[in-house]
């Protein structure tokens, strides 16, 4: 008797809650994100991404500047990864003590993308925020260049 009660609860059950539909996109665009420009690489600067593993990146830049490799680094984030750069350059800023200094940037950088299956329309802009650290040994000398290309002591 019991048996023939579970049987019949378990078919009532589905009719009481009804399927969930799912919802299509009534759009007919696709919208294709492009690659941020970066500037040109070098030896001593770090692009820090959500993906990339936050222990590896601390080793390795707090390796150069304890190995006195690098007189200096530059630590870059975009978007949602402007955070995890803050904190990656204050877990350096604690491991390498007070002979080092840290100076911050934030700006905008303007993104393009693609837009498909619109007539009129081919790209859109939009802005993100973007931050760069630049981390620096006080008592040593650093050369910087600018964007001309001149080279300023600092």
């Amino acid at each position: 008797m019991a048996e023939t009660e579970k049987t019949s609860l378990s078919r009532s059950a589905p009719e009481a809650y009804p399927k969930r539909t799912r919802y299509r996109s009534d759009s007919d665009f696709v919208l294709n994100k492009r690659v941020p420009p970066r500037p040109a690489k070098r030896p001593n600067e770090f692009f820090i991404t959500n993906k990339s593993d936050f222990k590896g990146q601390l080793a390795r830049v707090f390796k150069l500047l304890e190995n006195n490799e690098e007189e200096e680094i530059i630590l870059r984030g975009l978007g949602t990864a402007v955070l995890r750069t803050v904190n990656l350059s204050l877990q350096l800023q604690e491991k390498l003590g007070p002979q080092y200094a840290t100076e911050v940037f934030t700006y905008t950088v303007h993104l393009v993308d693609d837009i498909e299956g619109v007539p009129d329309v081919n790209e859109q802009t939009r802005s993100n925020s973007a931050i760069k650290i630049r981390i620096f040994n006080k008592n040593v000398q650093v050369q910087d260049r600018s964007s001309t290309g001149e080279v300023k002591n600092s």
